[in-house]
């Protein structure tokens, strides 16, 4: 201990003399007793000896992070609101890095089966979350673990009941319509800024915001923000066409080497900076004569990709002619929605740098919102038409719970699980378990 009282690296206690031996359980026990529910209450007493009450167990988030989020728990005289970690042993917390990872700084309960480190477990920001050791209280009783594991849930959220209880069309229509106010939701902060802000500007900036997924947002703004794409295009106009992207690089790479640097992270080649900002610059050498407004305009109203040069910037074949079929008819809708997504994803792939699936985050996120800002009606229409038809790129991990709800049963696309998340947003991580629209 410190003389403040908190442990220093220096202090960090050896591991016990009983860290060696077997336990009954695995990580996974644990996770599926607390998930759960099904372990008797007195079970949960912390090494000091506080019992704790759970009033809501948290999501289990199945990927980076901790077990489960946003658990509700009551200890003696406070309501804690936060992360639960597992592990079989408790010198885990340390042994796997989570004493220096943010990640791990809103946890309040670490639930483990043994106490080896015999102290509390400290966060990274130098606080202490609450420790609780199954093994004192169930020491020679794996048996009975075991009969807890081969019980019935005696709790489950709402939602997973949702398409035995409603059915199959009305959950879709929920998550639908839940979908569709996302949508608005992005489309509204488009409109504020083209009161301000050319549409190229306005664009050009969400697609580079877009591309600052996994927590680097803010980063990436601050780059549009240097590099605006008046600026950017006018250097690139005056390189030769076979050097636009590399100019385009230049200036955006000196943009990121001028900010504050970031957290280094372990990421797949396809993510890193360089990586990105080199994928950005081919998307503006492809939009260099037009401008991304101009460009993806014609992809939605002919479905052209470009031209065969779109890395040198030359983009001739792109029409940029207003559009003319804003309602086609019925039987004709589904055939040139799915040619003008086609032609627009084109636009937004770039081997090796943008992959297919975050060219429908970019579409969805930014593309479509502009347009749709842009207008007329009749277009705004027709954009909400085609961010309904767009697929699902990838599952979210933090929607993996309502997922589950909906099973195989309910098809999920961009839309719902952009539905997902609204419920996520405004209810599961708010305490509003059993009052969404799907329980």
């Amino acid at each position: 201990m410190s003389a403040a009282g908190t442990r220093t690296e220096a202090s960090v206690p050896s591991p016990s003399p009983i860290s060696h031996l077997p336990v009954p359980v695995s990580e996974a026990d644990l996770s599926r007793l607390w998930q759960d529910q099904t372990f008797p209450p007195e079970a949960l007493t912390t090494v000091d000896g506080e019992r704790l009450r759970v009033i809501y167990r948290g999501r289990r988030t199945g990927g980076p992070g901790p077990d489960f989020r946003d658990a509700l728990i009551a200890a003696r005289g406070a309501m804690l609101r936060g992360d639960v970690e597992l592990h079989v042993r408790s010198s885990d917390f340390r042994r796997h890095g989570h004493h220096r990872d943010a990640a791990y700084a809103g946890v309040v309960l670490h639930l483990v089966f043994r106490d080896d480190d015999r102290s509390a477990t400290v966060l990274p920001d130098g606080g202490r979350a609450l420790v609780v050791a199954l093994e004192g209280w169930v020491e020679g009783r794996s048996r009975e673990i075991r009969r807890w594991l081969e019980r019935p849930a005696l709790w489950r959220e709402p939602c997973l009941s949702a398409v035995a209880r409603t059915g199959i069309p009305a959950v879709g229509a929920t998550l639908d319509r839940l979908g569709d106010m996302r949508f608005r939701a992005k489309a509204s902060p488009f409109a504020r800024r083209l009161a301000t802000e050319e549409p190229e500007e306005a664009l050009w900036r969400a697609l580079i915001e877009a591309l600052g997924y996994g927590g680097e947002q803010e980063t990436y703004r601050a780059i549009a923000l240097r590099v605006p794409w008046r600026r950017l295009r006018k250097a690139m106009l005056e390189a030769p066409a076979a050097g636009r992207a590399a100019a385009a690089y230049g200036l955006l790479a000196a943009a990121a080497a001028a900010l504050p640097a970031a957290r280094a992270r372990a990421s797949r080649p396809a993510n890193r900076p360089e990586s990105r900002l080199q994928g950005a610059a081919a998307l503006a050498a492809r939009f260099g004569e037009m401008g991304p407004l101009a460009c993806l305009e014609g992809a939605l109203e002919h479905g052209q990709g470009g031209g065969t040069k779109t890395d040198s910037g030359d983009n001739t074949a792109i029409s940029r002619a207003r559009i003319s079929n804003l309602n086609p008819r019925p039987q004709q809708a589904s055939r040139l929605d799915a040619k003008a997504i086609s032609a627009m994803l084109s636009l937004l792939t770039v081997p090796g740098r943008i992959g297919r699936s975050r060219a429908v985050e970019l579409l969805a996120n930014a593309v479509l919102p502009c347009l749709a800002a842009v207008g007329p009606e009749g277009r705004a229409r027709r954009v909400e038409a085609l961010y309904a038809r767009l697929p699902l790129p990838a599952r979210y991990g933090a929607v993996r719970h309502l997922h589950e709800a909906a099973g195989r049963a309910v098809r999920v696309d961009f839309r719902r699980q952009q539905g997902m998340l609204y419920l996520l947003r405004q209810h599961c991580t708010q305490g509003g378990c059993g009052r969404c629209p799907l329980s």
